[in-house]
Parts: C-alpha cells; structure tokens; sequence
C-alpha cells in the first residue's frame, strides 16, 4: 500500500486526536447509537486533555458526514482544531478507540482499509469492447465504448476456395477490431496505473485480447465467466470485486515470498525485529514495511524531525543527529517513519487484509531497497 496519501497529516503538529467508531446504520436506532458513540468518544478525548478546538472539528465533520449503508466503521485523526482525515472503513472497528497522543495511531486504519485498486475492465467480442474502469469498492463505469469495423465478423460453413477466403477475411477482421480493443486497454491501463485487467466475453474474444494486450496489461490480466448480460452491471460488478480482491492478496502474497526469499539468504534486502526495522528506517533503506497487527508492541520509541529520526530513547536519537520531539508507541512511530522515507506498507495476519505464515520478530519486518548497514 502506497502511504503517501498520509504526508499532510505526518507533517503537521500534534498532539493528535485519533477516534475509531463503529459507524454502522443497520438498525432503527442506528442514529441515536451513533450519537451516543460519538459522545463517548467525545468525553475520552476531553479526559485525556484534547483541546476544545480539536473536539468542535470532529463534531462539525461528524455532523455533515453521510450515514454510511449498512455495517461501517470510521476513522477520523485532527490536530490543531482541524480535521486531516476521515475515512469510512468497510467494517466497524473490533476496538473502537478515541485516543489524544504525539502521533496519530494509524496502523489498524492500514491494516482495515482496502488497498486501492484500478481495474481496466473489457467486455469484448468480434465487433469490439466495452472499457470500464472499476475498484474494490466501486462499480465498474463506462469509459469507453471501441466499434470495431463490423464485416465481415461471421464464418460460414466450409465449401471450396471462395468460403476459405471468407474466413480468412473474417479472422483478419476479428484480429484487426482485438488490437483495436488492445491499443485503448493499454492506454487506459498506462493512464490510471491499474492493478488488474477484467476480460469478459466469449472465451475466443479473450484469448485474442489477451494475446494482443502489451507486456504490462497482459501480466494483469484475469479472465471472469458469467459476467451477465450486456446490461447487468451488479453481476459484473460482483465479478470484479472479487477478481479486485483475488489480484490485492496475489500482491501480497508477492510480497511475503519476496520478504522469505530475502530473508533466507546473506545478501541482507530483509530484517526483522523492532530494533533492525527503526534502524532502516532511520537511514531510509526500507523499501516496505511488514507489520502484524496482532502482536502486541508496548514499546514507546522516540520521534524527531525529520520523520526518518528515530530511535529506543532520546539519547539514541541525539547521538544520531536528531532532536527529540517526543515519544508514541511503537506502531505510530514506525507507520510516520515508513511515509517519511516513502516506503509502502503490507500487513502481516490473517484474512483478506493480511498474510499468514510466516512468523517475524516482534511482529515487525522489512524489505530493503538495498543491502543492511544499520546506523547508530
């Protein structure tokens, strides 16, 4: 997951407050429990000290926000009497949590939130494609409708020479109106950096596009049956959601053999271990952070300017070169490290959100982008 969408809020002042709800609207009430929610989270910001002007910006949002449908959770993080992020999560919270501290607690927000993903979508045949462009959470919608030139598209039956030659005709205008097709699937993949290709339609129409599509396009392309009819959107969407899905545990699963192949040899591209990850981190050497959620780190780690600076204790970021601008627990310290040296991030754990398998110090782990020469 790219984590820079979390620079503006990495760089501003805290102290911070960090409030994890269970926004769902599945029930008659479910605007009163929201309420009373909220009002709890309220008074446990106050009683940790959160300033007035901090508690009214997350009231004005919580009170312009739309109600989510169904089961939902939200995550909403302000400072300085203004609100840097709110976003609504797929599912509530397991512990919801209003927190006032030095840095904002974002790891279960990464950990919960579905990683972004583009998907060129193409519903394709003799004639042409549809292009539709979609995400994990979104419906496919139209972006491009590619006519294809429209005879001759059909064969006929065997009979000499002259139906020899109608075919042939037919097959050149079938491989004419796929690379047709091919050409704008690869722009449009180019444009938005899509994650996944969808190929929908009869089997022959995907294995001609799939043949045609660019090196890039091809290596993402997954083909989907009973997609419905040309109208039936909801059963396309359904198709893509789960090929979407399928293509993000692929990634990181990616990742984990990527992070035990490293970590099985000399070279040192890996490291585990709480102490080895701050390290890297300080000399911006990470490439992506693995962090499994599910194992406790009480730690608290100190934090300066730049983001990068870090280490166990005050003296330790002294020593290095940084100024000491307080101490968090070791989650937040290490996802405001990881955005300061433009590293992604992959969890660690179970189920759609995570991996399982393969058991890290501390829970914490990294890829490198080159070899370990810790610092300090």
């Amino acid at each position: 997951m790219d984590l820079r969408f979390l620079t503006d809020v990495m760089t501003r002042p805290g102290p911070f407050a960090t409030v994890y709800l269970d926004a769902s609207h599945d029930t008659a009430d479910a605007a009163r429990q929201d309420e009373l929610r909220r009002a709890a989270a309220r008074k446990d910001l106050a009683d940790q000290g959160a300033d007035e002007r901090t508690l009214a910006a997350l009231d004005r949002a919580a009170d312009g926000a739309v109600p989510p449908t169904g089961r939902a959770g939200r995550v909403l993080v302000a400072a300085g009497g203004e609100v840097l992020l709110d976003r609504v999560l797929p599912a509530p919270p397991e512990r919801p949590s209003a927190t006032w501290s030095p840095l904002p607690d974002l790891l279960p927000l990464l950990v919960a939130l579905p990683e972004p993903t583009v998907a060129v979508v193409v519903r394709i045949d003799e004639k042409g494609g549809e292009i539709l462009l979609a995400g994990a959470e979104s419906a496919p919608v139209l972006v491009e409708q590619v006519d294809g030139r429209d005879h001759p598209v059909h064969k006929v039956g065997a009979g000499g020479p002259s139906h020899l030659a109608m075919q042939e005709r037919v097959e050149e205008t079938w491989r004419r109106n796929t690379a047709d097709v091919a050409a704008r699937v690869d722009a449009h993949v180019a444009a938005s950096g899509a994650g996944v290709v969808v190929l929908a339609g009869d089997a022959p129409a995907r294995s001609r596009l799939r043949d045609a599509l660019s090196t890039r396009a091809a290596s993402v392309a997954v083909d989907v049956e009973h997609t419905g009819g040309p109208t039936d959107l909801e059963t396309l969407a359904a198709a893509v959601r789960e090929a979407v899905l399928d293509a993000v545990d692929a990634r990181r699963h990616a990742v984990i053999d990527r992070y035990a192949e490293a970590a099985g040899r000399d070279e040192g591209f890996a490291v585990s271990g709480l102490e080895a990850v701050l390290a890297a981190l300080r000399a911006e050497q990470v490439d992506t952070l693995l962090v499994d959620a599910a194992v406790p780190r009480d730690t608290e780690v100190w934090f300066g300017d730049p983001l990068t600076a870090v280490a166990r204790d005050a003296e330790d970021l002294r020593r290095i070169g940084g100024e000491p601008a307080g101490s968090a627990p070791a989650d937040a310290v290490l996802v405001r490290a990881a955005v300061g040296g433009d590293a992604a991030f992959h969890p660690l754990g179970g189920g759609r959100t995570g991996l399982v398998g393969h058991e890290v110090t501390d829970g914490v782990a990294a890829l490198l982008r080159y070899p370990f020469v810790g610092t300090g």
